[in-house]
């Protein structure tokens, strides 16, 4: 089975004043994300703000990373979408352009049901011998992939990893019982990352790691060798940003913190919006501890 790391960012799409894809500054954060311990990227998910990004946006973004970091990162596409029709198009051009993988979120608006969605991840991989992750956040979806659907893509579509973002860590662990034998299981939300390699993930799909990428290596590493007690230090001097970055619509407070302490990355495109002012230096502070221990 092919590895994607322990370390995945869920990159943001940066973009001008205008709102068009900023391509330079794309091509200058893959490679600052790859420099900062992410051992995949993860483009046009929920963070990559993908239901603004057009199918051309979607073929220049895969480009431009594979350019950006050859092999020294693997290349993971979200190319689903709430059709199975236009995700299977999508999954075709990536496969094309030579990306290492598709993340393949729950398809949303539709709520399928647990069969519809077995049939939508089924009829992806009949396409493409890519290895497929599963995107299971019902907080975005209102679907949850159930553990006895999560199963039967394992064991009869062969997914190669999953994502969680559910949020009910009684669930996730019920999950990595089941199934971390036999699958490859992220955290899918920065907060629940030390909980997740301490109970046999293997790792996180983050989007913190777009400015404490490498503390949040050193937890997992630390984590894997069994240095809980420096793991958890790590993770108790991270939580409050991990936090934070999520006190309002993502990616607007990680977009803002990037932009003042790497490059200007752009705004979100609407509906998403700028962060309040407050929320803003709340950030500014959390960051600015971390960096100075």
């Amino acid at each position: 089975m092919s590895d994607f790391g322990s370390l995945l960012t869920a990159s943001i799409t940066p973009f001008d004043a205008q709102g068009v894809l900023n391509t330079d500054t794309l091509w200058r954060l893959c490679r600052k994300l790859v420099h900062d311990k992410s051992e995949g990227l993860v483009l046009t998910g929920t963070t990559g703000e993908s239901p603004n990004l057009s199918v051309k946006d979607r073929e220049i973004i895969y480009s431009t990373a594979i350019d950006a970091v050859g092999d020294k990162a693997k290349i993971i596409a979200g190319t689903g979408t709430y059709s199975t029709s236009e995700s299977i198009e999508i999954t075709k051009m990536a496969d094309s352009l030579g990306v290492n993988g598709i993340m393949i979120v729950t398809p949303y608006y539709s709520r399928p049901s647990q069969y519809g969605i077995l049939r939508h991840f089924e009829e992806i991989s009949k396409i493409t011998d890519l290895p497929i992750m599963a995107y299971n956040i019902p907080g975005r979806t209102s679907t949850l992939i159930e553990l006895e659907t999560l199963q039967t893509l394992v064991d009869d579509i062969g997914i190669h990893s999953i994502k969680d973002a559910v949020g009910d860590f009684e669930f996730s662990k019920k999950q990595l019982e089941l199934l971390e034998d036999k699958v490859d299981i992220y955290s899918g939300n920065d907060n629940q990352t030390y909980d997740f390699v301490t109970n046999g993930g293997i790792g996180v799909v983050s989007v913190a790691s777009h400015v404490v990428g490498n503390e949040i290596s050193e937890m997992i590493s630390c984590a894997q060798n069994n240095e809980f007690d420096k793991a958890q230090e790590i993770n108790n001097q991270l939580t409050n940003l991990f936090e934070a970055i999520f006190e309002e619509p993502s990616p607007g407070p990680i977009k803002k913190i990037l932009s003042e302490s790497w490059e200007e990355v752009g705004e979100p495109l609407l509906p998403i919006t700028q962060i309040s002012p407050e929320l803003a230096n709340k950030i500014r502070g959390f960051y600015k501890k971390i960096k100075e221990n």
